[in-house]
């Protein structure tokens, strides 16, 4: 009985199949292609080795890492720094906005992690810090905020201590990162600012919730 089923396919549909293969994979190749870190206005010390994937619009899927810091206030003449349990330095409260966070829950979040404290009232911008060379391990770009906060003071993981400092002994001290640029734009705030911080009792916990499973 002969055979009805599909004929078996010619070498000229096979070559067609392969080439048609060939083509797709250098397309989706075009379409993300690593390039190279560049830097724009310096390079962190030791650059690392690294790529990014880039598609065909040219937009580079990776981006700076985003960061918060906090200036907190302690009554009107000092200011609550923690020591790096790295090196000993001096810092700001900080830490890395997670995917799917508002930087202020972000403070409010890392704020509660390094120091048992939480926020007095929401708290206000000073500023963006983004030199590419501010942290050694990767560019980050940090949203600084100032804020009071309630609550007794209690180290993290991250930190060998949580100190309160006199304003008037903020600068001199042995800053980790930029953090020593960040206290002199927040003495230049305080100055011209004075007077106009919201005073409110009632801790503040970040905003509305968010759903992490959303993002996309």
């Amino acid at each position: 009985m002969a055979n009805r089923g599909r004929p078996a396919p010619s070498v000229r549909e096979v070559a067609g199949w392969i080439v048609a293969s060939v083509l797709l994979i250098a397309l989706f190749a075009q379409r993300t292609q690593p390039c190279p870190y560049v830097w724009h206005g310096g390079a962190p010390s030791g650059e690392p080795r690294g790529s990014c994937w880039v598609g065909n619009d040219g937009y580079a899927m990776c981006t700076p890492s985003l960061a918060i810091d906090l200036v907190i206030e302690s009554g009107d003449d000092a200011v609550v720094l923690v020591r790096r349990g790295d090196n000993g330095k001096y810092a700001t409260m900080g830490g890395f906005v997670d995917v799917g966070e508002d930087p202020r829950d972000a403070v409010a979040r890392e704020l509660r992690e390094e120091t048992a404290l939480e926020l007095a009232a929401p708290p206000l911008l000073l500023g963006v810090f983004g030199d590419p060379r501010r942290d050694p391990r990767r560019h980050t770009v940090s949203a600084v905020y100032v804020a009071r906060t309630v609550g007794k003071p209690h180290p993290g993981s991250d930190a060998r201590a949580v100190v309160k400092v006199p304003v008037a002994k903020l600068r001199g001290l042995d800053y980790a990162f930029d953090h020593a640029a960040i206290i002199e734009d927040y003495l230049v705030w305080r100055r011209r600012a004075r007077g106009t911080f919201p005073r409110d009792a009632e801790p503040f916990r970040g905003g509305a919730p968010v759903s992490r499973d959303s993002c996309t």
